[in-house]
């Protein structure tokens, strides 16, 4: 597949030492500058005297020719203009937009390189934000599929020079860059993407103002749900138009959500064909997963968090867990049914819609739902009521609130699930004010030719430590 792949220069970040693409700035000299390490975003960094530099496509150990761009958020930025030493980790980037396209920052590192620059870029945050004292991280775990891993991915759609076309926004822009497909999702998914673009470009007019394209498929399943984002003026078309894609393969529904900042996200699914959710098996568990929540996009990878989880554990007969952040329910599920009593937070209806749904499909008993967020539902928990806390929050990590009443709980054990290296250093360091000390740390690789890095850690309530 790789092979078959067009390659173009674009950008500095798809340069390796036989393709060079010069830097467009020329309002500042040329500099030489050592590669010290990688940070969170895929940036290398190193140092011209004390100032540092961001250079975006750099390695670990690489002597690179750049040009400084503008100072933003107290450092620099700077495009390679030249690689004069180059790290063997370099490789070509297999796909043809790398380094315009926004999704990847890591295809030009391989693979091993890739899981030994995360668990550094999360030791190093762990140590220069937090500030305390942790186990030795342990190695990333990696993905079954470093590409083709990808169970949900969404496209723009936008007006070509002579046809409506898929692609993805430019790194840090809003300039869409045409894109048929995309190696991070599997075979299946890329010839569906393939023959909705085909379709779209036929296409004289189609019958709704068509924004974005959302592709979910199950990764145990063959199901595979299409929603479209945009706005329309409901008609018979729109139907007929949506019925057409159910006789893609796998493709059992077509769901339109309307766009905009008036639509609320609960009501904003106004039609749909066929199914509006993906069926997804979690160990011996049956998960429906609707359009409206969360949905994992390495299934293989959750289901080893999981496992981990699991193994962490240990015994769970009897155990009383808390799981906030709980989504549509696969984690808690699973605790469960090996016998701990599981109650559900979280504030998404048709997620928790979903884990309910769930739940009766897989006959589990011993689970509550509970729909509120974690800062409203803790007050209510009485210190000891629990034996066990989850928590999985978004990116934005823990608020201050929920941290201070995990600190009033004092749970024995707390399990952070994280996917944001700087919030996760940022929250261990102020759990550890509350007495909770840090017991072990592993890394996945949920998100391979990216920078981003999953991590679950457990702590242990101590006295001693407050």
């Amino acid at each position: 597949m790789l092979n078959s792949v067009l390659k173009v220069n674009h950008s500095p970040a798809v340069m390796n030492h036989q393709r060079i693409v010069p830097s467009t700035r020329s309002d500042s000299p040329s500099s030489e500058i050592l590669i010290e390490k990688l940070v969170p975003g895929g940036n290398g960094l190193g140092r011209i005297g004390p100032q540092v530099i961001f250079v975006k496509g750099g390695l670990p150990g690489e002597t690179l020719q750049i040009q400084v761009g503008a100072k933003q958020r107290g450092v620099h930025s700077g495009d390679i203009t030249k690689i004069l030493e180059s790290s063997h980790d370099r490789v070509e980037p297999p796909c043809s937009i790398y380094g315009v396209c926004g999704g990847c920052q890591l295809q030009h590192l391989q693979y091993e390189g890739q899981l030994r620059e995360k668990r550094a870029m999360l030791t190093d945050a762990l140590q220069r934000i937090g500030k305390i004292e942790i186990p030795e991280v342990g190695m990333v775990m990696p993905s079954p599929q470093p590409l083709g891993y990808r169970h949900t991915i969404r496209f723009v759609v936008f007006k070509g020079a002579q046809h409506l076309q898929l692609g993805f926004y430019q790194a840090e822009t809003r300039i869409p860059v045409e894109a048929k497909t995309c190696l991070l999702i599997p075979k299946r998914l890329q010839h569906i993407a393939a023959m909705v673009a085909q379709r779209l470009a036929a296409s004289s007019s189609i019958p709704m103002f068509l924004e974005q394209l959302e592709l979910r498929a199950s990764s145990t399943m063959k199901d595979v749900v299409m929603v479209f984002h945009g706005t329309y003026k409901k008609d018979e078309r729109l139907k007929v138009f949506l019925e057409s894609f159910l006789k893609l393969p796998d493709v059992v529904g077509c769901v339109v959500e309307r766009s905009g900042p008036k639509v609320a996200r609960a009501q904003s699914s106004v039609m749909a064909v066929g199914q509006d959710y993906i069926t997804e098996r979690f160990g011996d568990l049956t998960l429906q997963i609707g359009v409206h929540s969360f949905m994992q996009t390495n299934w293989p990878v959750f289901e080893a968090i999981g496992n981990i989880l699991k193994e962490w554990m240990g015994h769970q007969d009897g155990l009383r867990v808390l799981e906030l952040y709980a989504g549509t329910g696969a984690l808690g599920m699973s605790m469960a049914r090996n016998g701990a009593f599981v109650t559900f937070v979280e504030p998404n209806a048709s997620a928790l819609a979903d884990a309910r749904r769930s739940i009766a499909l897989s006959r589990v008993a011993r689970c509550k739902c509970k729909r509120q967020t974690g800062e409203k539902f803790l007050p209510s928990v009485q210190s000891g009521e629990y034996d066990v806390i989850v928590v999985d929050p978004p990116r934005t990590g823990l608020s201050l609130s929920v941290i201070q009443e995990l600190g009033r709980i004092q749970a024995s054990r707390v399990f952070y699930m994280s996917c944001d290296v700087a919030t996760l250093a940022r929250d261990l360091a102020r759990l550890a004010t509350f007495g909770y000390r840090v017991l072990r740390i592993q890394p996945f690789d949920m998100f391979p030719q990216t920078a981003h890095i999953e991590t679950l850690v457990e702590l242990a309530f101590s006295e001693m430590s407050t």
